[in-house]
């Protein structure tokens, strides 16, 4: 592993600090963090930025590239990560310009409701107004889903929600999923994930176990949108998804893998060892330099 991969993963784990002991603490740490980081149109030059009102009054921003006169020939969805409760919007911009910097795609981002205030269906019901509207602009063909953590299990379940309404809307052409979040959905599962946990250190063992009842808000959802293993995945887009093989959700992928080998679907997967939680989002490192290579050229192939 190169030397910034390893400070990387060692100031990740720092910075992961003491394990929560509830969910009501993981609501109010990240209702802390929204008081502060409201949506606000970027002020910066570094992009093209507009916004559109999509129904429910969220909020999309949609980021073009200053890097090409031509206009951008696809789109992407980029769902933002952080638990689906944190407004981690800002923190994502950097990667949101960079896929249209090195694509030439219109990047949509939508503000969508976090679990400190709705069940996570609320969000999975934005991003699936956000791909309606991206529809009424480009191909299917030409459209990529992609997030990181719970904004990957936020695209998985999205494919799943393409399904259950019957395929009204078209499946995009391709899926990039960073280090997709969710909960084992049996025994062996959990079995699975608290043996990788021990390698991880991060405390993500304890955030699983409270996911259940984080995304579900006092409401019933559908469980696909909890355990993303139990996804309906036929038909599901071309898909890449990159964990770090030492990560405590990578002991997620052989389910999501078995669910999309029965539904027929095309999955590359891969664990890097080594690696923190979402390293292939962002080309910061050799190692993440080398996997964001490889999904930059998948979307510039479509």
């Amino acid at each position: 592993m190169s030397l910034t991969g390893k400070a990387a993963a060692s100031v990740m784990k720092m910075l992961t600090g003491k394990p929560p002991e509830s969910a009501e603490e993981v609501l109010a740490k990240a209702r802390k963090y929204n008081s502060r980081n409201a949506f606000a149109m970027p002020t910066d030059k570094k992009a093209v930025y507009r916004r559109e009102t999509i129904p429910e009054n969220t909020d999309l921003l949609i980021v073009r590239s200053k890097k090409f006169a031509d206009k951008p020939g696809k789109a992407v969805l980029f769902i933002f990560g952080a638990g689906g409760t944190m407004n981690a919007w800002k923190p994502h911009l950097m990667m949101v310009r960079s896929i249209a910097d090195r694509t030439n795609s219109e990047v949509f981002m939508p503000m969508y409701p976090l679990c400190t205030d709705a069940p996570v269906s609320a969000a999975v019901e934005t991003a699936y107004g956000t791909y309606r509207r991206m529809l009424g602009s480009y191909a299917p063909e030409h459209i990529v889903i992609t997030g990181d953590s719970s904004g990957g299990a936020c695209c998985l379940a999205l494919i799943s929600e393409i399904n259950r309404r019957g395929g009204e809307l078209p499946m995009p052409r391709l899926a990039v999923l960073h280090s997709p979040s969710g909960v084992p959905h049996d025994d062996n599962a959990w079995e699975r994930m608290e043996l990788r946990s021990r390698r991880d250190g991060s405390g993500t063992m304890p955030l699983v176990r409270f996911f259940p009842e984080i995304c579900r808000h006092g409401e019933d959802v559908p469980e696909y949108m909890i355990h993303p293993a139990l996804g309906d995945y036929r038909n599901a887009p071309e898909t890449y998804i990159y964990y770090s093989a030492d990560e405590t959700l990578a002991s997620l992928g052989q389910d999501i893998e078995s669910a999309y080998n029965a539904a027929g679907a095309e999955l590359h997967i891969s664990y890097t060892p080594g690696m923190m939680h979402c390293f292939s989002a962002y080309p910061a490192f050799p190692e993440s330099r080398k996997v964001c290579d490889e999904w930059i050229a998948a979307i510039n192939s479509i």
